[in-house]
């Protein structure tokens, strides 16, 4: 792969990875509007806790793409 392509896979992924943060930042916010984790059922809070934990996985996957790109 030509650094050209590469460089564009990252911002492919780069792109991806921030639509799908957004998706989820959308869900645990709808997950806030509909009350206190106490009201909440237990799967709810299970599917939470998958969120928050992919949301981390994402921004760590962003942090080594931007190391693998570089200063800019």
């Amino acid at each position: 792969m030509s650094d050209k392509e590469d460089i564009s896979s990252r911002n492919d992924r780069s792109s991806q990875i921030r639509n799908e943060l957004a998706q989820l930042y959308n869900e645990q916010t709808e997950f806030y509007r509909n009350g206190a984790r106490a009201k909440h059922m237990e799967t709810e809070i299970a599917e939470y806790e998958k969120r928050r934990e992919r949301i981390r996985g994402l921004f760590a996957e962003l942090d080594e793409l931007r190391k693998a790109t570089g200063p800019r």
